[in-house]
C-alpha cells in the first residue's frame, strides 16, 4: 500500500478484494448487478475532487448526490463532529428533552428560511422530510375541523424520496415498477386535455395550471398540500418558469391548500439563494430540506414550518399529541456539524460564488454546446444545470432508450474527463460543490463538451 497525492492506493489485490466483498455484502441504492460489476470505490476527498483506491482523481461534479455543498475533506466538520462526541454523542430529544446543538440550529435554521417560519422538526434524511411534511400537512387539517383534507398533489418527473409515500409523489415511473401498490392518496398533475392558459412553461412544458386542475379534479376539500421541488433535481433538473411559483403560491391559497416546497437539493445555497423560492418572492407553508444542511457529513434533514402550523402544534388538544418521532431528530451530533456546516456557508460566502459559478458553468455550457445538433434545452439555476441529448435537435427527436446515449456520455466524462456526474436517461446533469472555483467549472465545461462530441459527433 502507499500513498500518492489526496488518497491512498491499494494495490490490485486488495482492490480485488474489495470488489468481491461489495459485491458479496453491501446492497446499493438504485441497485442493479450488471451496472456494478467494476464500481469506483472512493478512498479519499478534498474540496472538489474525489481519490479513488487506485489513486485517480476526479472532479465531484454533482457534490455526491447533491449534498456536499462546502466540498470534501473539511476538517472542521470533523473537529465540530469530534468535539460534540467527546461531550454526549446522543441524547433523547423526544418530549421533556432536549440538547443545546439541536436548540441553536432550530434557531439558525429558523432564521435562514423564509419570512414567517417558525417551528423546525428534524429528520435523518430528504425522504424522511417529505414523508413528515405531508404527515404534518395531514395533522394540521384534522387539528383545523378539516379530517377530509388527506391528498397531495405531485408532478410529473418530480422525485421526493424513496418511503412507501414519497415513492408514490415522485413523478418517476422506474421508483413504482415492482413497489406497488402504492398509497392511493396521491394526485398526479398531468397535462390537461383541451384546456389553454396564458402561462410561461417550465423547462419541462409544465404550466402551473396543471396543478389547479388536479385540485379541481379531486375537489379542494379533499386536498391537504401540494409538493413542489423549485427546481425538479433528481428528474433532470428542470427549471421552473418566472411566473410558476407566483401562480403555484395563489392557486394553493384560493383553494385552500398547503404547499411543500421539497429543496432537499435546492435548499442552503444551491440556486444562489439561502432558498430557492427567494428568487421569485414565494414563502412556502412548509419547507423540507436535507442534504447540503451537513453538506452530507452525517446524517440530517428537516422541515421547517410556517407560523400558523407551528402555533397549532404548540396548542395542542390532549388528544392531539404530535405522534410522529424518529430516534435521530434532534440528534447533538449531527446538529453540531450542521452548524459549522452552516457557519462555513455564511464565512466563505458561498451562496454568493454559488451563484457565480454557476453563470460560469451555464454560459460555458451554452458556449460550448449550445448549437450543437444532439444538445437541447440547457438550463442552469445558480449552480444547478441540465441538458438534454437529442438525436435530432431542430425536430425534437429523443433517442430510444436502448441507445443509452446518457451512460456512454458520462463514461466517457469519467473516464476521459476526470469529472463524475450522473444522467436521467438522456439528460446529463450537474451540481458541483459550491466552493468550486473559476478553473474547475472550465473543466467540467470541456469534459461534457468532450463527451458529447466524442460520443455524438
Amino acid at each position: 500500500m502507499s500513498t500518492t497525492g489526496m488518497g491512498t492506493r491499494l494495490d490490485e489485490a486488495a482492490i480485488a478484494r474489495l470488489v468481491e466483498d461489495d459485491l458479496g455484502h453491501l446492497l446499493h441504492p438504485q441497485y442493479y448487478a450488471p451496472d456494478h460489476a467494476d464500481p469506483v470505490i472512493f478512498a479519499s476527498g478534498e474540496g472538489v475532487w474525489l481519490t479513488d483506491v487506485r489513486g485517480r482523481r476526479y472532479i465531484d461534479a454533482l457534490s455526491s448526490l447533491w449534498n456536499v455543498a462546502v466540498g470534501h475533506g473539511r476538517t472542521e466538520l470533523a473537529e465540530a463532529a469530534a468535539e460534540q462526541m467527546r461531550r454526549v454523542a446522543f441524547t433523547n430529544g423526544y418530549t421533556g428533552f432536549s440538547n443545546v446543538p439541536a436548540i441553536e440550529l432550530a434557531r439558525t435554521v429558523a432564521g435562514l428560511a423564509y419570512e414567517g417560519m417558525e417551528g423546525v422538526y428534524f429528520t435523518n434524511s430528504g425522504s424522511e422530510s417529505n414523508e413528515a411534511a405531508f404527515k404534518t400537512a395531514r395533522f394540521y387539517w384534522n387539528l383545523m375541523g378539516r379530517p377530509g383534507k388527506v391528498q397531495v398533489v405531485a408532478r410529473e418527473r418530480a422525485y421526493h424520496g424513496g418511503t412507501l409515500a414519497t415513492s408514490a409523489m415522485t413523478g418517476i415511473p422506474a421508483f413504482w415498477k415492482y413497489f406497488g401498490p402504492l398509497p392511493d392518496d396521491v394526485i398526479r398533475a398531468t397535462r390537461p386535455e383541451n384546456q389553454e392558459c396564458d402561462c410561461r412553461p417550465n423547462a419541462d412544458g409544465e404550466c402551473a395550471h396543471w396543478v389547479e386542475a388536479a385540485i379541481e379534479r379531486a375537489g379542494p376539500d379533499t386536498v391537504a398540500c401540494v409538493i413542489a421541488e423549485p427546481v425538479k433535481g433528481a428528474g433532470g433538473v428542470w427549471t421552473p418558469s418566472d411566473d410558476y411559483f407566483p401562480r403555484l403560491r395563489e392557486i394553493c391559497d384560493r383553494h385552500e391548500v398547503l404547499l411543500i416546497s421539497d429543496e432537499v437539493i435546492t435548499g442552503f445555497g444551491r440556486t444562489g439563494h439561502w432558498f430557492a423560492l427567494e428568487r421569485w418572492g414565494v414563502v412556502p407553508d412548509i419547507l423540507s430540506v436535507a442534504k447540503a444542511i451537513t453538506s452530507g457529513y452525517v446524517p440530517m434533514g428537516a422541515i421547517v414550518l410556517s407560523a400558523p402550523i407551528t402555533e397549532a402544534l404548540h396548542d395542542l388538544p390532549p388528544d392531539a399529541r404530535f405522534m410522529h418521532a424518529y430516534t435521530n431528530s434532534a440528534h447533538p451530533t449531527a446538529a453540531a456539524v450542521a452548524l459549522r456546516n452552516l457557519r462555513l456557508i455564511r464565512e466563505e460566502r458561498l451562496v454568493e460564488n454559488g451563484r457565480a459559478m454557476g453563470e460560469r458553468l451555464g454560459e460555458g455550457l451554452r458556449s460550448a454546446l449550445g448549437e450543437h445538433p444532439h444538445v437541447a434545452n440547457i438550463r442552469q439555476l445558480g449552480l444547478i444545470a441540465g441538458l438534454s441529448l437529442v438525436r435530432d435537435r431542430a425536430g425534437g427527436e429523443r433517442f430510444e432508450a436502448s441507445a443509452g446515449v446518457g451512460g456512454r456520455v458520462a463514461r466517457h466524462m469519467r473516464e476521459e474527463g476526470s469529472v463524475i456526474t450522473r444522467f436521467v436517461g438522456d439528460e446529463i446533469v450537474l451540481a458541483p460543490p459550491l466552493v468550486v472555483d473559476s478553473g474547475e467549472v472550465d473543466h467540467v465545461v470541456g469534459a461534457v463538451e468532450a463527451a458529447v462530441r466524442a460520443t455524438l459527433g
